[in-house]
């Protein structure tokens, strides 16, 4: 190497020392076992478990009541009423609240309401709809 490229790497090598600057090390941030964020976890949520069902209209029913198998309901959880979410048109939704009548003779994948009542609210028999356990 000559005398002038040899002063270009010292230059070189000088400059990109004063470019790095030494900081100070940052003091390490202690968190007491109280303030630990795993102390502070939400309560977790129960999920409540539902099902696509038929809706079949019954002269049989009251209104405001509902047929529903005993083992259906034990699988939902289902103990005094029942939510049903019907779909229509669009992002339309509506939610009816029955209460529960058990009866061994509703298929397992029906629920039988009052055939009065299902033509007021506008739900066709035989329609599918989402049923879960009523909770306020």
């Amino acid at each position: 190497m000559s005398k002038p490229e040899e002063k270009r790497n010292t230059e070189q090598s000088v400059g990109s020392e004063e470019s790095k600057v030494e900081t100070e090390p940052q003091p390490k941030l202690i968190i007491p076992p109280f303030l630990r964020p795993d102390m502070f976890k939400k309560e977790e949520r129960k999920e409540r478990k539902e099902k696509r069902i038929r809706l079949r209209r019954s002269k049989e029913v009251d209104e405001g009541k509902a047929k529903i198998n005993p083992e259906l309901a034990q699988e939902l959880e289902i103990k005094d009423k029942v939510e049903v979410v019907v779909v229509g048109g669009g992002s339309r939704e509506r939610r009816y609240v029955f209460t529960v009548i058990f009866d061994v003779r509703v298929p397992k994948n029906e629920i039988w309401c009052n055939e009065n009542e299902m033509k007021r609210l506008g739900i066709a028999d035989n329609t599918m709809a989402t049923v879960r356990a009523y909770r306020l």
